[in-house]
């Protein structure tokens, strides 16, 4: 199976993408990070990015939907966001995240992250997110 990440900026766009390809009869495997805000949102959590915790939820889900994924058939597939997503996010908080553990459930789907640790890159992601092209 041939699968794409669809990334961007909030509000690009991605999610109505997803879903339009839904519609058009392709595999999609959603966001996970709006849907861990929701649910704790309605708990209670006015901020559930404050947590230590919140990164976590959001690995776990992503990871859950992907093996859920797997099983479908076809031969595309695209991804609203990743787990580099997930990671940039991670430094963005000033949060850790051990890419080494998603990594190996990756590798238990037979995709294909490259073999060394994103870790490194986290000076990479901080200008990133401070770049006059990302600003508003």
């Amino acid at each position: 199976m041939r699968r794409f990440i669809i990334t961007g900026a909030p509000g690009a766009g991605k999610t109505a993408i997803i879903r339009q390809l839904e519609l058009d009869g392709f595999s999609v495997v959603e966001e996970a990070a709006t849907d861990v805000i929701v649910a704790a949102q309605a708990q209670g959590t006015a901020q559930p990015w404050t947590h230590p915790s919140f990164i976590d939820a959001i690995s776990k889900l992503q990871r859950d939907r992907q093996i859920r994924a797997s099983s479908q058939s076809g031969v595309v597939q695209f991804h609203d966001r990743c787990v580099v997503c997930t990671a940039a996010l991670a430094v963005y908080l000033g949060s850790s995240f051990a890419l080494s553990n998603e990594r190996a459930g990756a590798r238990q789907e037979r995709s294909n992250l490259p073999k060394q640790s994103l870790l490194h890159s986290q000076s990479w992601l901080r200008r990133a997110y401070r770049s006059p092209a990302n600003q508003l």
